[in-house]
């Protein structure tokens, strides 16, 4: 039986994550924000579950766990080998579990918006298609909508949102741009976190990087 669409989100261990963070915080501070950005992330996609399933790909079996309790499907990984990996192994569940398509938001944004996410899952449309969100900067790719779930291959990092253009063209794939605020930052690097500060001061996250003197950079 074909499903609707599945949200698969690739969550790191936080013991090992924001690593390019390494220069303003300490180790447990990271380890803090990605705990937050995670339960963040949780708790926003938990309002989703009436409309859409949502698939938790993570190396952390206390993660996967969480996210059961949550209502979220859990696929453990035996080693992390990185974003693009984690995708590829997601969606090979997504294929696998009958879903007609699937979205792939990272799971550190800093402040996402039900209404526009709402607004990309409306835009579904029948098979086959690419729906691209690039991130500030267009030049990486905060989300991507593929139906069927497998229809491009996939590859996260640096200059990802240009290419999967290309490769869409290349597949003869219907390829749609989306620019959605909430969708364009993700928080990586001291930028990002400059980012996040200005454009979401009052935010409970700015609260917690301001508490840290990260105004100091």
């Amino acid at each position: 039986m074909r499903k609707h669409v599945n949200i698969l989100l690739p969550i790191k261990n936080p013991d090992a994550a924001k690593e390019r963070l390494g220069e303003l915080l300490t180790i447990q501070q990271r380890k803090e924000l990605a705990e937050f950005l995670i339960e963040q992330t949780f708790q926003f996609f938990s309002a989703f579950l009436d409309i859409a399933d949502v698939l938790v790909v993570t190396d952390s079996p206390v993660i996967a766990q969480r996210a059961s309790e949550r209502g979220f499907a859990a696929l453990v990984e035996e080693q992390a080998e990185g974003e693009t990996k984690a995708v590829e192994r997601g969606t090979e569940w997504s294929v696998a579990n009958g879903y007609e398509s699937q979205i792939v938001i990272p799971g550190d944004m800093v402040a996402l918006d039900p209404s526009e996410l709402r607004q990309l899952l409306q835009m579904h449309r029948p098979s086959p298609v690419v729906i691209l969100c690039p991130a500030t900067g267009e030049d990486g790719t905060n989300a991507i909508l593929t139906s069927p779930p497998n229809i491009i291959a996939f590859r996260f990092g640096e200059r990802s949102f240009p290419d999967y253009c290309e490769r869409a063209r290349k597949a003869g794939v219907p390829c749609q741009i989306v620019r959605l605020r909430s969708l364009l930052l993700d928080l990586d690097t001291p930028e990002d976190v400059r980012s996040a500060i200005g454009s979401y001061p009052d935010s409970a996250l700015s609260q917690k990087l301001i508490a840290w003197d990260i105004q100091r950079l």
